[in-house]
């Protein structure tokens, strides 16, 4: 298999994929570029590292990583797919399979759901939704939180798994998360945590719907009243000029509290772009950035695909 391309893009839940709420639309245009790119690099396979939002994993198990390598379903949270998404569950198994031997242990999923963390980009790249996904699931919320280094090698292992595939095909791996954003922390080993979310992420699997229904009521509600959130645009430009440059390594030496610090909870999620990196293997092209405060984030995108793809 054949490793075309690689997008590395924010997600927001006020983020409905169109020009609204005072984004800038030369951002909206490079999101859009992105789209094209794909649509021409002819995918067969969707790769997707992502986070999740408490909507499908939860803290009463949570793996560093979980691969889906059979059944995908997305949750529908603030406009996304719902429902079930194509798979392509040979290719899953064999990436697994690959990536273990290559001494990485990560969770498997015969019925993995999806929520904005992961769906919101691929409806914006791939929007008729009917190229197989493979979804990569990456612990951003709260520990454990495997350091950078770790994800970008992890990463490195999915790329070198889908090259040695016996099947034809042609993949585009997309890192989702980020950047710069500070949402309500989740992790149970916050004191800050109230005592009812810290209930609900470690035991809330069946009170997924509900507390969806609070969140986006919530996000409703702070976009209604013009609310915003902070946003650390220094250092999302940092970021995004690090890889532009092919500086991996100083963005790889950044730990959890300085990131923490830097970029807020929701920057914890860059996770995703450095194990896209990690598997595309090679250096970012174009990025593009805007600051969005009433999406409560730095909205960034980075791509790369190959010239003759």
């Amino acid at each position: 298999m054949q490793i075309v391309g690689m997008v590395t893009m924010s997600h927001s839940p006020s983020w409905d994929l169109g020009p609204v709420d005072g984004a800038p639309k030369a951002y909206v245009d490079a999101v859009f570029a992105a789209r094209d790119m794909v649509v021409a690099a002819r995918p067969d396979i969707m790769v997707v590292f992502g986070p999740d939002h408490a909507r499908n994993f939860f803290f009463d198990v949570m793996p560093s990583f979980c691969i889906g390598v059979d059944r995908v379903s997305g949750f529908g949270d603030f406009g996304s797919p719902k429902g079930e998404l194509p798979s392509d569950p040979a290719l899953a198994r064999s990436v697994a399979d690959r990536v273990a031997a290559d001494g990485f242990d990560p969770a498997l999923s015969y019925n993995m759901g999806v929520d904005h963390g992961m769906s919101q980009p691929l409806a914006a790249l791939t929007p008729t939704l009917d190229i197989p996904v493979l979804p990569v699931m990456i612990s951003t919320g709260g520990p454990p939180l495997p350091t950078l280094a770790r994800c970008h090698a992890f990463g490195r292992s999915v790329g070198h798994a889908l090259r040695a595939y016996d099947g034809a095909g042609r993949a585009v791996i997309v890192g989702s998360g980020g950047l710069s954003h500070w949402p309500p922390s989740v992790s149970p080993s916050d004191p800050e945590v109230s005592a009812e979310t810290r209930d609900y992420v470690i035991n809330g699997r069946t009170r997924s719907a509900e507390f969806n229904a609070a969140r986006e009521a919530s996000s409703l509600g702070r976009r209604a009243k013009g609310g915003t959130g902070p946003i650390n645009e220094e250092w999302d430009r940092w970021l995004l000029d690090c890889l532009k440059a092919g500086d991996i390594e100083a963005v790889l030496g950044i730990d959890n509290a300085t990131l923490l610090d830097k970029a807020g909870p929701g920057g914890q999620e860059i996770r995703a772009w450095i194990a896209a990196l990690g598997a595309w293997g090679s250096g970012v092209q174009s990025t593009a950035y805007a600051p969005v405060p009433t999406w409560i984030t730095g909205m960034g995108c980075a791509t790369a695909f190959l010239e003759d793809a």
